[in-house]
């Protein structure tokens, strides 16, 4: 509603504040930022910069997840080889190609479209609505910009899906292609499964004390804490400005008699018609009479809604007495429109043409609001006035920051005291990962940078939020070390404790394997044997059989075999003796229509892909040929 009030305190005096800041860094310096300022650059994808420290933070954070979803990857060269690295590198490159592609194509999303996905994401609702409070506690885990990093990231995410889309949208799909894949989807495997939990082991099987300590020192990698800093570090935030500023009364009242000179009212106006269409076979001259007459007959008390109904020849509106509902200004051609607009509520009008022929208007009701009083809108007012003056503040004082951290790299208390600025500390973070102010991946890359390591200078201002301001300086650093074992004992009892009542269960599986083969019957007889016996097929909505099972079943293949028995460890630690007995083909004529749909929409994403990444690869080729692998 006031949006227009805050669009004229922004705009040319904004761009003047920005020359202010950009100019005299343009010119002047010191040797301490020379040597940050110009980041080696992985490779350039148009105006876009892969830079060093955007690779490493990047690597960093896919080794972190990976970790977390594979621990056995902490023990691994993996994480750290040639290809991995090579491999978070292209997945970069592709996504600022992407960026590229939809920066060139002028692909958009708006405000709220990014609203809408977060309000239908199902991690922020309770009883399927939204919950503001879940989303408030979610992005404040992410530090003081997580709303704003959430966003920026869902807008990424969308644009991407837009441009992939676009090619997967094109892509070509045969018949045949979709009906050899519903033949396969629709085989009907016929199967037993014999499964021998993990868990029934755990209390099996011991642990000692040796054994966590033995554990510890063979495998001390996977128990390392990375690279940590703690840092001080000052913010400047547009929030915290505004709310310590006053607003004067007389400069409320002049903004809203801004307000109130510039409203206009949302009027619309409840109208019948009569139409007598011209031209084709129409006479004018007898058209422009008889809607004369009709004027006439309603003059002398004849009922505008049955003279529509048996005179107008709009199809639209003529069985409804002449209604066109709510009508707003502008929403019919000009004549129209200036005619209407000048009746009085329940007044007719003269006789009108328009390029559709002669109209009789009838405005049965006027509906129009008023500009809201200054007592419903103060508080808005006050805000957005507040709004305003912090903004200009902030990019006051966020100038001269710039400065004072420019002119006194080896102190940012002296820098606080002159700004009147508390100075906070973080405890120590690692490069991939922090809490509060830290959470924000930009301060964790100004944190590990040269310029704040090494050189051990301020960093410069950083902008982290819309308004949020964050400039640091190291603290202290802690380099790699072991964690010790009496915090990771429980870990390692837990994770040995897991790997021997696997271990265990397939001993005790493979027992199982030989009688499947040669003596199935004295495994049926074998009350202390669990035996699960399946038909089913890929497209079964109604499959009872874990999907991990399932999965090893469709790999298996009977040639010229009556059976075949093939084991496995699932990712619950279960070992599976599974007996495949049969592969009979589906009926296609019972593939319901959704699934036949989405089989095609299948494999429509899948040629869409192929297209797409034959299309990136060409763009690979050509934006970002000169990648210095040096760098990684």
């Amino acid at each position: 509603m006031l949006t227009d009030i805050r669009d004229r305190s922004t705009g040319a005096f904004a761009w003047f504040i920005a020359a202010l800041i950009i100019i005299p860094m343009a010119f002047f310096g010191v040797s301490q930022y020379a040597s940050t300022e110009a980041r080696p650059t992985v490779v350039e994808i148009g105006d876009q910069k892969i830079t060093q420290q955007d690779y490493q933070a990047r690597l960093v954070q896919a080794q972190n997840r990976a970790r977390q979803s594979n621990p056995s990857l902490a023990n691994s060269d993996v994480l750290n080889s040639e290809f991995y690295k090579k491999q978070v590198l292209q997945s970069m490159v592709d996504q600022s190609i992407t960026a590229y592609v939809a920066d060139q194509y002028n692909y958009r999303v708006g405000d709220k479209a990014v609203d809408k996905v977060i309000t239908q994401d199902p991690t922020f609702q309770t009883d399927g609505k939204f919950d503001q409070n879940l989303y408030n506690v979610f992005a404040a885990s992410r530090g003081r910009a997580g709303s704003e990093q959430i966003k920026s990231d869902i807008r990424a995410s969308v644009i991407n899906q837009q441009v992939v889309s676009g090619y997967q949208e094109s892509a070509l799909v045969l018949p045949s292609e979709v009906r050899a894949l519903l033949e396969i989807q629709s085989e009907l495997r016929t199967f037993d499964v014999i499964t021998i939990n993990q868990s029934d082991f755990n209390d099996k099987v011991s642990v000692t004390d040796a054994d966590i300590e033995q554990h510890y020192t063979s495998n001390i990698d996977q128990y390392m804490l990375p690279d940590r800093t703690s840092v001080s570090y000052i913010e400047l935030d547009k929030a915290v400005i505004g709310q310590n500023l006053t607003v004067e009364e007389s400069r409320l009242q002049e903004l809203y008699a801004e307000y109130t000179e510039g409203f206009i009212a949302d009027e619309t106006r409840n109208t019948r018609h009569i139409l007598l269409n011209t031209g084709g076979d129409n006479d004018d001259s007898a058209q422009k009479a008889k809607i004369e007459d009709l004027a006439s007959q309603i003059a002398a008390g004849a009922d505008f809604v049955e003279l529509a109904k048996t005179h107008s020849q709009d199809p639209g509106s003529a069985a409804n007495g002449g209604s066109l509902g709510d009508v707003a200004r502008g929403e019919m051609v000009e004549e129209f429109n200036d005619a209407m607009f000048a009746l009085a509520e329940g007044e007719i009008s003269t006789p009108i043409k328009t390029e559709f022929g002669y109209h009789l208007i009838q405005v049965v009701k006027i509906n129009t609001t008023a500009a809201d009083s200054f007592d419903i809108l103060r508080t808005d007012l006050e805000f957005e006035e507040r709004e305003r003056l912090a903004e200009e503040l902030v990019i006051e004082q966020a100038e001269q920051l710039r400065n004072s951290l420019f002119e006194q790299p080896g102190s940012i208390e002296n820098v606080a005291q002159e700004a009147g600025i508390e100075v906070r500390t973080t405890g120590l973070f690692s490069r991939g990962e922090g809490t509060g102010v830290a959470a924000n991946d930009a301060v964790r890359n100004a944190a590990f940078s040269e310029q704040v390591q090494s050189d051990e200078v301020n960093s410069e201002l950083i902008e982290v939020a819309d308004g949020v301001y964050v400039a640091l300086r190291k603290l202290e650093f802690a380099a790699s070390e072991p964690k010790k074992l009496a915090d990771v004992s429980a870990e390692i009892k837990s994770k040995l404790t897991t790997e021997r009542a696997i271990a265990a269960a397939k001993e005790a599986g493979d027992s199982v394997i030989s009688r499947a083969e040669s003596d199935w019957a004295s495994l049926v007889d074998d009350a202390t044997i669990s035996i699960s016996s399946h038909t089913t097929s890929m497209i079964d909505v109604n499959r009872t059989v874990a999907s991990d099972v399932f999965a090893e079943v469709v790999k298996m293949h009977l040639d010229d075999e009556a059976t075949k028995v093939n084991s496995f460890t699932g990712s619950n630690g279960n070992f599976n003796v599974i007996r495949l007995t049969q592969i009979a083909p589906g009926n296609l004529a019972e593939v319901s229509q959704q699934i036949k749909d989405s089989t095609r929409s299948l494999i429509e994403q899948r040629n869409g892909q192929s297209f797409y990444g034959a299309y990136l690869k060409g763009l690979n080729e050509e934006l970002a040929a000169n990648i210095n692998e040096d760098l990684l």
